[in-house]
Order: C-alpha cells, then structure tokens, then sequence
C-alpha cells in the first residue's frame, strides 16, 4: 500500500487511526479507536474466554492493521498471567514510515517498544514476545490461509462489507466456523443483517450486543458445543 494514500488521523477519544484515503476506510472507529479495539476485541472477546478458565489461548486476528489489537491483547496476557498466541492476517501491511509515526494513547505509551517490536518481526515466523505472549504474522490474505491451529478466539476486524465484501460472505465464516475450537468466540464491530444471516447460515450461534461508541449494536458468535 503506498504510504501517500495512508494517513494517520486522530479519533474522538484522542487515540490515533489510519485512514485508507484510497478506499475511504479507517483502520479503526473515528469514534474512538482505543475505545472500539477495547470494547468490541478485549470486553466482549477476549475477557469472556478468559472468564472461562481458560490459561492458553490461541487467537486469530484478521488484520493485524495498527497492532492496536495485539498490544491491548499482550497487556492482558501479562496482567492474567496467561499464555496466549497470537496468529493475524494481514495482505497488506502498513510501511514502516507509517507505523514508526502513528502515536500509542498515554496509558499505552510505555508498551511502545513491544509495539514496535511487532510491527518489526519477521512475517509468517512465531515470534515469542515474552513468556505470556507470541505472535505470528501472517503476510496474505485469509482466502488463502490454511491454519495448522484451532483457534478459541477470532477478531474480525477486515474492512466494512461496503469495502471487503468478499471477507463477509457465509462461505468465509464457513471456513472461520471450521478453524474454530468447540466454544470458541468470533467478535466483530459489524452488524448488518446480512451479515448475521451468513454467520447462522456457517452454523455460528450469534448475538447481538451493545456496540461501541458510534455503533448500537455488534455481533459476538459462537461456535457451538
């Protein structure tokens, strides 16, 4: 992606985004990007499956976009004391120039040498960040991903349906529904009506719940039993 079509804009709640100029898309809600990674990824995700007892998890992010997602997600791992690894899609990847500029919020601003550290491993190689947390960046898209993994948590966090449609359809969360583990959780910012019937129709148990600033409602799905 050309560095002139990304800029770095600042959302409602102070933290920073990347806007696609190209496609007319941010990275995250201009209603506040901290705000919406920590509502619709770490609450309504991430701190569920840990609720359940859980001390590993394998998570599946679809694209690794800022890092914002995997830095809150690092955090959580080290505060819990559990042991997570993280797998993320991304096709393609912001420049350097980009990610070195974008600017962690306050309360994250001691974790910049970790960000920076993600953004700077090698792809498609496991990279142990601590003894809590790995990560492994996948360079392609998730049409073409065939994971060795079963993964507990999925954060579906692709481009609006308007932008990626072909990210939304019942045949990709056919294939989601599959790499999951029983019980496993798909959280996501979108709640279009087409979107939940394609989740249901891949076999997904879905629910609608409080969004985050600027957004209703959301989806968190389930794999069933």
């Amino acid at each position: 992606m050309s560095e002139s079509l990304l800029k770095i804009v600042t959302t409602k709640d102070g933290s920073q985004t990347i806007l696609n100029e190209e496609l007319g898309s941010t990275y995250h809600s201009r209603h506040g990007a901290l705000t919406e990674s920590q509502h619709v990824f770490i609450a309504k995700g991430l701190e569920k499956v840990v609720e359940s007892g859980m001390t590993e998890i394998t998570i599946l992010e679809m694209g690794f976009g800022t890092g914002l997602n995997a830095l809150l997600t690092s955090i959580i791992a080290a505060e819990r004391s559990i042991r997570i690894n993280y797998h993320a899609l991304e096709l393609f990847p912001l420049p350097e120039s980009v990610w070195m500029e974008y600017q962690l919020p306050e309360e994250l601003a001691e974790s910049r040498r970790l960000f920076d550290s993600f953004h700077g491993a090698y792809w498609n190689t496991e990279v142990s960040a601590n003894s809590n947390f790995s990560i492994t960046k996948h360079h392609m898209s998730l049409l073409d991903f065939k994971p060795e993994w079963k993964f507990d948590l999925i954060y579906y966090d692709a481009f609006e349906p308007e932008t990626q449609p072909e990210l939304w359809t019942q045949e990709v969360f056919e294939k989601l529904y599959s790499w999951m583990s029983p019980n496993g959780i798909l959280t996501t910012y979108c709640c279009k009506g087409y979107v939940r019937r394609n989740m249901l129709g891949a076999g997904f148990e879905v629910t609608k719940v409080p969004g985050p600033p600027g957004k209703r409602e959301m989806i968190v799905a389930n794999r069933p039993l």
